[in-house]
């Protein structure tokens, strides 16, 4: 009689060929942990090593069970579900719905690297077995030619709750490599090479990597099963790497939401799972950690939400949230069901949609922007089934209900996107049996009953569109009220956004060129020329023959002068928008100018008017020419006068102006309404009329009247509403002008988008700072352990040196340079002892020290010359060093930026003078707009400067009882003092 006979390689088709990706593959494993009672499962890939580790702390197996059970194909030990959980089920934990069916998903572990370590430990009641340890090449069931009964692989196992060590796995993989000696000698034919080379480089030390993972552990009273797979898969690496570097979630994507905690659901996560990227032995990062899927949170934050049952003849009932507006027991019938039952069975289904306009949406923008986020990287329809995941379903490129198809067909009249959906479809084994996966986990077998199932939800997505979003839609009335409401508002912030932008553009480019031109000293130089021009000509009037004629010139000449001066005023006078929020920087210069503008006024306009009345006296006294003084002071005034007169009459004008065209806009929209109102009313009135009452039943009747009562009562309210709108805004002017309020309603326009400017701001820099934090927190982590471990390794290369003389060179010089950057690093160490620091007594000569080691390099390189003054050197403070250091090191960093670029000798001073620190440089000098705005968080002139340094200096330096302030300078144009002020020093 002839028998059928399997070839090794069947296991590799049934499993690494079956499955399409790692992450599959990884899924796989899930499920038996699942299956086996697991709390947890953890992935760990460190990438140093190319090893995968995954680990869980289920009910294990024991030497017996591995051998009988999971080295047997196809078992049926998961067949019956009633079964398995009565052999196996912890007495402590619910009935779990078994995954596994056909007894193949753990031959996944040969796409996830060739080579695995098995450690897995039984736990029963109370009783815990043996560790079970058993190592298997997969490339063996590659190799033509092997039958299956050709393979054996050693178990072996440990007692009393211990772990093996590296020469005990060793040992193992030994036994493993006679094996495949001896089929070398069997099959000559075959090439065995690949396989043993990999066993010799076999490294894997149990023991030591749980102590390094901590966590699950089959060590003492530990249970579950431990996969150690070596070397993994290259694309592994590479996927994990695509992922991070595009920002996207190509690879975690099929691991995420592995158990239902968020959708028609109110039960805990039975299992929970973890995936461990390791770049270096010192960090890792969770791929899919809590927080990446979707959450109830994000379910409550969406503008549309769906949630019900369907029953067995396909029927829908349930919650429909349209924005705020909740539709209860709403039903959806499917009508080809013909009465009968369905084959797919009963299932529930719950979804968010938000919408893809953010103008459109409810959400709170924080929360629209991390949704919108999730939805680009793992938005979809969502199956589970006994509330673990079923595969390749919600995936972004899988939209197996052909939504976006129908959308692009109609966007309006289908609604939905699947790109901005995010929910699930809840099934259970028991309800819903007919419906089978296929073998390679590529979602259901497209039978019968799957194309049901998925024409009932096609028919739901449709009708819900149907019954609520499209034009004529039956429940539609209020999102299109509430979405035309949020297009309205979110037209008017772009409106005033454009408006209130081009003013703060106007007036930063009006500040800017105020800010120049006092720099540059213009308006001083066309005082100057105005004096020259004034002066010549009183000299020349004094010189006239006729006194008459001589005082009228000199009289002519001042109000001249006087003139020429208000329009040099006037062209350096800037009218702040009324009405418009500043930014802080627009406040800080806003400030500036009015501290500039004051100056001009005090130290330039004024003492040159008095100037130009004191030179006329003068000169009259000394051509003896009379200067009838009522009469001067009189043209003088009149002149004030006409132009202030001018002036008011302009804007009276403008005003007169302003309110002939708002009457006119608000009659035309009032008689607009009207007409709108009345030709609505007239319209219905010709339906009216020729609207067949023959026959026709009462309630088609009412029908008509509803219908003719909509159209009046739309039209009605909306023109009801504006003309409310335009009648307040009028009513509140018209109310702040009466009650001569000094606070209108552009007052308070002003107050709330300033406070909106500032939050915004704030907003950002406190997520600029979050991002920059976490970033130094990993740098800093990184490198310390790097330093460590180039510290231990060239520990060791100086022994090998010593016993070796040709390596005392190069052990030499790698030394001096490392010892260079070490140097360095210890500099800093007063900046890492603030939990347990003490006040110390500061020398100035320690500082001395501390800043010429740091800066030394710096100083030669752009030729920059430190003085420090004895003062200094003697100086004693009490204090923490590592709060004042820094403010020392991001001082002198600032000068010696600003200090390169000038071409005279470049000089930075320490001093220190009455309970103060002086750090001085020649560089250029701080300008005065800018005297209180360096000390602000995000305000910096360095190009890519972000504006923290002086900020936290000062502000850590208050908190110590100390403060850091800008000195006075003798000159304007060149040095900057900065003085950092003791506690002795402080103004009380």
């Amino acid at each position: 009689m002839a028998k059928f006979k399997t070839r090794a390689r069947a296991v590799d088709m049934l499993g690494r060929q079956q499955i399409a990706d790692v992450s599959t593959a990884i899924s796989e494993l899930f499920k038996n942990a699942h299956d086996a009672y697991a709390d947890h499962v953890e992935v760990d890939y460190f990438r140093s090593d190319n090893l995968l580790v995954i680990r869980d702390d289920g009910i294990g197996m024991t030497k017996e069970e591995f051998e009988n059970r999971w080295l047997v194909l196809g078992t049926e030990s998961k067949l019956d579900s009633a079964s398995h959980n009565e052999m196996f089920r912890p007495a402590e934990k619910p009935k779990r719905a078994i995954m596994g069916e056909k007894g193949i998903g753990r031959l996944a572990i040969a796409l996830l690297g060739s080579q695995v370590l098995v450690l897995t430990r039984a736990k029963r009641g109370r009783r815990l077995s043996d560790l079970t340890i058993c190592f298997i090449h997969w490339g063996l069931f590659a190799i033509p030619s092997l039958n299956l009964d050709d393979l054996d692989f050693p178990v072996i196992t440990i007692s009393g709750g211990s772990l093996p060590n590296a020469e005990e796995i060793r040992a193992l993989v030994n036994q493993n490599q006679n094996h495949v000696e001896l089929l070398q000698d069997k099959y000559p034919q075959c090439d065995f090479t690949t396989v043993l080379d990999e066993m010799k480089d076999v490294q894997i030390d149990p023991e030591d990597l749980a102590d390094f993972l901590e966590g699950l552990s089959l060590a003492g009273s530990g249970a579950g099963t431990h996969f150690l797979i070596t070397p993994a898969n290259e694309e592994l690496r590479a996927e994990i790497e695509r992922e991070r570097q595009s920002s996207t979630k190509e690879f975690s994507k099929l691991l995420l939401g592995f158990c239902n905690s968020t959708f028609s659901t109110i039960t805990s996560l039975p299992m929970e799972t973890a995936f461990r990227y390791w770049p270096s032995d010192e960090a890792n990062e969770n791929l899919i950690g809590p927080g990446e899927f979707f959450t109830k949170h994000d379910l409550e934050c969406a503008d549309q939400y769906i949630r019900g049952d369907i029953n067995e003849y396909g029927q829908f009932k349930g919650t429909v949230r349209v924005y705020e507006k909740e539709y209860e027991n709403h039903v959806i019938s499917w009508n080809r069901g013909a009465g009968k039952e369905t084959l797919c069975g009963p299932f529930s289904i719950e979804f968010g949609y938000l919408q893809g306009n953010k103008s459109e949406s409810n959400a709170d923008p924080d929360d629209y922007a991390r949704i919108s986020y999730k939805l680009e990287q793992i938005g979809g329809i969502y199956v589970y089934r006994d509330g673990i995941r079923i595969l390749p379903y919600g995936t972004t490129d899988f939209d197996w209900l052909n939504i976006e198809t129908r959308r692009n067909r109609g966007m309006t009249h289908y609604f939905f996107s699947y790109r901005r959906i995010y929910g699930a479809v809840c099934l259970t084994r028991e309800e819903n049996s007919r419906l089978q996966e296929k073998a390679g986990r590529e979602g259901f077998q497209k039978d019968k009953v799957y194309r049901q199932l998925k024409d009932i939800l096609e028919h739901l997505f449709v009708q819900l569109a149907a019954d609520f979003f499209r034009k004529d839609a039956d429940f539609g009335d209020y999102f299109r009220e509430r979405k035309t409401e949020l297009d309205r508002l979110e037209n008017a912030r772009r409106k005033r956004d454009k408006q209130v932008g081009t003013k703060r553009k106007n007036l930063t480019a009006a500040l800017d060129s105020f800010f120049q031109s006092t720099s540059q000293k213009i308006p001083e130089a066309e005082v100057d020329s105005l004096r020259l021009q004034v002066h010549a000509r009183m000299k020349s009037a004094s010189k006239m023959d006729n006194p008459d004629e001589a005082a009228e010139e000199l009289l002519e000449a001042e109000n001249e002068a006087n003139r020429r001066l208000a329009e040099i005023r006037r062209s350096y006078q800037i009218a702040k928008p009324r009405g418009v929020g500043l930014t802080k920087q627009l406040e800080r210069d806003w400030a500036a100018y009015q501290r500039e503008q004051e100056r001009l006024e005090t130290e330039l306009f004024s003492p040159f008017s008095k100037e130009v009345a004191e030179t006329l006296g003068i000169m009259a006294e000394e051509a003896r020419i009379y200067i009838d003084q009522r009469r001067r002071l009189k043209s003088l005034i009149d002149q004030v006068a006409k132009n202030r007169e001018t002036e008011v009459k302009s804007e009276a004008g403008l005003l007169e102006k302003a309110a002939t065209d708002t009457r006119r806009v608000a009659i035309d929209t009032a008689r607009n309404a009207i007409q709108e109102f009345r030709n609505i009313v007239k319209k219905v009135e010709i339906d009216f009329a020729e609207q067949d009452f023959v026959d026709i039943s009462p309630q088609h009747a009412e029908e008509i009247r509803q219908m003719y009562e909509l159209r009046i009562e739309e039209v009605g309210q909306r023109n009801t509403e504006s003309l409310g709108r335009v009648r307040e805004m009028l009513t509140s002017i018209a109310e702040n002008m009466e009650q001569k309020a000094e606070t209108g309603h552009l007052d308070m326009i002003e107050a709330m988008d300033t406070e909106l400017q500032n939050l915004k701001e704030q907003a950002d820099t406190d997520a600029e700072l979050v991002q920059l934090g976490l970033a130094v927190a990993v740098i800093n982590h990184e490198f310390v352990a790097a330093i460590k471990g180039i510290r231990h390794k060239l520990r060791e290369l100086g022994s090998w040196a010593r016993a070796n003389d040709d390596l005392v060179p190069l052990y030499q010089e790698i030394r001096t340079n490392f010892d260079h950057l070490d140097a360095h690093l210890n500099l800093f160490t007063p900046l890492q002892r603030r939990l347990q620091r003490k006040r110390t007594i500061i020398k100035g000569s320690e500082i001395n020290h501390y800043v010429r080691t740091l800066f030394n390099v710096r100083f030669k390189r752009h030729d920059i010359e430190l003085i420090v003054t004895q003062d200094f050197i003697d100086s004693e403070v009490t204090g923490y060093p590592s709060t004042i250091y820094p403010v020392f090191v991001n001082i002198i960093d600032n000068a010696v930026f600003w200090l390169k670029d000038i071409q005279e000798q470049r000089i930075i001073t320490l001093d220190f003078s009455g309970d103060a620190y002086l750090i001085s440089n020649n560089g250029p000098a701080i300008h005065n707009r800018d005297i209180e705005a360096i000390f602000e968080q995000g305000f910096s002139r360095k190009p890519g400067g972000r504006g923290l340094g002086l900020f936290i200096s000062k502000k850590a330096l208050r908190k110590e009882g100390m403060d850091l302030d800008v000195a006075q300078s003798g000159s304007k144009e060149r040095g900057a003092t900065f003085e950092i002020l003791c506690p002795g020093g402080l103004d009380e």
